[in-house]
């Protein structure tokens, strides 16, 4: 594919070269170069690059001389097009496609049929590449409304090489949207059913005679399909039956949470599903605030290396709030008229790089050098992406479960109590300074032990950003590297990606090895180390400290507490899990009876409900066997000043929270309150039920009395001291919309977010807007806990510590006052 990249858009004054080709896909690809086990073993090398040599020059001769010979001009070809086929189910990016539709080439550098019985060669597809090109035709017919006897198909065999032109066969379609079926059917029975014993009774079908219906008995199917099949039954008939219900449970919970976030049956805020790109209407999408739309483009700059691309947002009606962040998955299309959508026009997909009041800066997932691709007078729309990575690492780290070493497992099941030299968790209520300071120290101290490596990780991006600063604070100066990928990196942070280190670094695969062997910290989220899971063939850790581990499934860290060396040994010695179990938990799209475990052996483990973190189940299993060596509780806190600290400090602390005694926690107030309770009457003119222009006026109003008292002392007024807290996204839209209207363009840098985004950030100066306007929201607004007999709603109880110095609460006192929790803490306000 990089071959077909270079030659495409080459250069008649700068021809490609292979060896410069071969060094520049090297610098994209150092590390994947460099952990391929085939390429230690000097004979499969030497094969390796003798047919890397032959594909590009094969490659080279198809471009000039077989494209030509066919009709197709290389200038006006799309590298990469996406496309999303809600009535066929199916999405796809193909490799080659003109910018009129009438080709598309599919490229294989693997082997066709060959036939020499007619005294030459013929090459005929094979099944799996032939249907993939039918998939794709199909695709292009429902999608664009194109006819596939006018689109001229190729398989592009780079190996011979070989344009073999392919005919579209409505039989052989319908025999892959069959098998298609079959297969979502199987999902579909595990997680409506969501029983172990159904489960086991199809999983326990895999193996490759069962699997074999087509009686192969080829190289391909003996040597390579077979084996892989077969590495499943061969590590799961070797579990205990303990060790089977575990990961049949594991592997049911994944099905299901995997086919809710895909076909949209619950609502959440935050989470995206895949359905709502074609289920929803225009209209739902507007009320929502899941489109933006007639966006024009200002700066095209997706030919660069950076592959950006810059929209002007128009000015919408007064009531339409659209409902875009910072770091969200997008996909980008041509919207011209109602009708067009993601199913009838191709699709780009990238991230928000810069979201401003009028123009959206989006980072394209690939580079488009062809600007005919690009229709300068064409209106476009944006729409949120899915992404299922996480599920395919969940399901990996199941198979790691599988051939784990057995100390792991006993360790998992709850069949033996670790020591702290294994394993310890660290319990750290907010402000007590998990991330500045437990997390500084323990990484210093382990630096000190030569040889030691350390990874950390975490569960969001924004937290990963917050221990690279912590990181870079550290004197004298540590190196280390950030897995990830700059499109969820702060960009002072990406100078320390992987790949970044490597461009800058190696230049073959000796200096990547010495690169990453001479690093001993390592840092990312749990999703994407995982998915650089070979970083194991290259490392042992000593340590993994987790931050933010209470966010974390058991399906999340179970990759990493299984993973081996080559040796055999655990990948990660000891592991250091921080958190907090009375702050915000997992988000699962699955109801508490539908995540509930009932397999007696595994409640008898303390594994009861799959909602639960590890760090909360380990918790309560080493709290109730009193097994205190490897837990410990941090309760001096430097963040809130103790009028705000005093309220979650005895209701969800038991008033162990006592404050360090630093400067903003001891020093004279301008104000007279730390705390203030805004009564706002209920609203009756909303666009929706999640948003109350009463409250965010509300809001706008503290903004600009802070922002005047700072002005007239003739101070500088910094909007990065102040955050807005709310718990649904439309409101989050209509505030930031208010602000907007204020026309102070500072108020553009104030952060505004949910409760869940916000968890492991700080302000100065905090505004939370409960939002809430009828009684089911009320009830469904808290996320209760119970611990000793007491219940803690979690998610006030971050909403009430991200404050240092003050904070606001605006609500509707008569609503909320019906929560027993809620009412304490408007009478607590009142008695300040």
């Amino acid at each position: 594919n990089h071959f077909i990249d270079e030659f495409v858009y080459e250069d008649e004054n700068n021809p490609v070269d292979y060896h410069s080709s071969l060094k520049k896909l090297f610098r994209t690809m150092a590390f994947e170069f460099t952990v391929c086990d085939d390429l230690k073993i000097p004979p499969k090398e030497a094969e390796f690059f003798q047919n890397s040599r032959k594909q590009f020059n094969h490659i080279q001769q198809t471009v000039k001389e077989l494209f030509p010979e066919v009709g197709i001009n290389k200038d006006k070809l799309i590298l990469e097009p996406s496309f999303v086929s809600n009535a066929l189910g199916l999405q796809g990016r193909l490799d080659i496609m003109s910018v009129d539709y009438s080709s598309f080439i599919e490229l294989k550098s693997g082997k066709a049929i060959e036939d020499f019985r007619s005294g030459g060669q013929f090459i005929q597809s094979t099944v799996n590449h032939y249907t993939q090109m039918i998939l794709y035709l199909a695709v292009l017919e429902f999608n664009l409304d194109l006819n596939p006897e006018n689109i001229a198909s190729y398989l592009l065999y780079s190996k011979y090489p070989v344009l073999s032109k392919e005919k579209h066969s409505r039989k052989q379609l319908y025999e892959a949207l069959s098998l298609r079926n079959r297969i979502v059917l199987f999902e579909y029975i595990i997680q409506k059913e969501n029983d172990i014993d159904v489960t086991r009774t199809i999983l326990e079908k895999i193996n490759s005679h069962h699997l074999n219906k087509e009686q192969l008995s080829n190289k391909l199917f003996s040597d390579y399909l077979a084996p892989r099949i077969d590495a499943f039954p061969k590590a799961y008939f070797q579990l205990n039956d303990s060790e089977k219900t575990y990961f049949l449970r594991l592997y049911t919970f994944i099905v299901k949470e995997l086919w809710l976030s895909k076909v949209g049956e619950r609502e959440y805020e935050g989470i995206k599903k895949a359905a709502v790109l074609w289920n929803a209407s225009f209209e739902d999408k507007l009320i929502a605030g899941e489109i933006l739309y007639d966006l024009s483009i200002e700066e095209n700059k997706a030919s660069d290396e950076e592959h950006i691309i810059r929209l002007k947002i128009p000015v919408y009606e007064d009531l339409y709030l659209p409902n875009f962040r910072l770091g969200d998955s997008i996909v980008l299309y041509e919207r011209n008229k109602d009708s067009d959508n993601v199913n009838n026009h191709q699709v780009f997909k990238g991230s928000i790089e810069l979201l401003e009041v009028d123009s959206i800066t989006i980072r394209l997932r690939y580079r488009q050098k062809n600007q005919f691709v690009w229709n300068p007078d064409s209106c476009y729309a944006i729409e949120h992406d899915y992404m299922d990575s996480t599920y395919n690492g969940m399901f990996r780290a199941l198979f790691a479960f599988l051939n784990a070493n057995q100390d792991r497992r006993d360790l998992l099941l709850g069949k033996r109590l670790p020591d702290a030299s294994e394993c310890f968790l660290l319990v750290g209520p907010p402000g007590t300074g998990k991330t500045s300071i437990a997390l500084k120290n323990k990484v210093m101290e382990n630096l000190l032990e030569e040889k030691s490596n350390i990874l950390l990780l975490s569960y969001t991006n924004r937290a990963v950003d917050e221990i690279c600063q912590t990181l870079v604070k550290i004197q004298p100066e540590v190196s280390f590297i950030r897995i990830g990928n700059e499109l969820s990196c702060a960009p002072e942070f990406r100078e320390y990606l992987l790949e970044n280190r490597l461009k800058k670094e190696a230049v073959n695969r000796k200096d990547v090895s010495n690169t990453i062997g001479n690093c001993r910290l390592f840092t990312g989220t749990a999703a994407s180390v995982w998915n650089k899971q070979e970083l194991f063939k290259l490392k042992q850790f000593d340590l993994c400290i987790v931050d933010e581990a209470t966010q974390l499934l058991e399906p999340h860290l179970l990759g990493f507490l299984c993973s081996k060396i080559h040796s055999g040994e655990n990948a990660i010695k000891r592991f250091v899990l921080i958190g907090d179990h009375k702050q915000l938990p997992a988000v699962i799209l699955q109801n508490k009876e539908e995540s509930k475990v009932t397999e007696p052996e595994l409640n008898q483990m303390g594994i009861t409900n799959l909602k639960d973190s590890l760090f909360e189940r380990w918790y309560k299993k080493y709290s109730e066997k009193e097994h205190f060596s490897v837990l410990e509780t941090l309760s001096k806190q430097g963040r809130m000043h103790p009028d705000i600290a005093a309220f979650p400090s005895l209701h969800f602390y038991g008033g162990i929270l006592s404050d360090v005694g630093l400067p903003h926690q001891r020093e004279e107030w301008k104000e007279n309150k730390r705390l203030l309770f805004h009564q706002i009457l209920p609203s009756g003119n909303d666009l929706s039920a999640k948003v109350n222009i009463n409250e965010a006026k509300e809001v706008v109003n503290i903004c600009l009395d802070l922002y005047r008292k700072e002005t007239a002392d003739n101070k500088p007024f910094n909007p990065e001291e102040i955050g807005i807290i709310t718990p649904f996204r439309n409101q989050i839209a209509l505030i930031r919309k208010e602000l907007q209207n204020t026309n102070i363009p500072a108020f553009g840098r104030i952060t505004i977010d949910t409760v869940e985004r916000y968890q492991g950030s700080q302000r100065d100066i905090i505004i939370y807007s409960f939002s809430v306007k009828t009684q089911s929201q009320l009830e469904a607004l808290p996320n209760w806990m119970e611990e000793n007999g007491k219940q803690i709603d979690r998610k006030l109880n971050v909403a009430l510590t991200r404050a240092k110095k003050q904070l606001h609460i605006v609500g509707n006192t008569f609503l909320l006052s019906q929560n027993e929790l809620y009412n304490q803490l408007i009478q607590y306000i009142e008695l300040l």
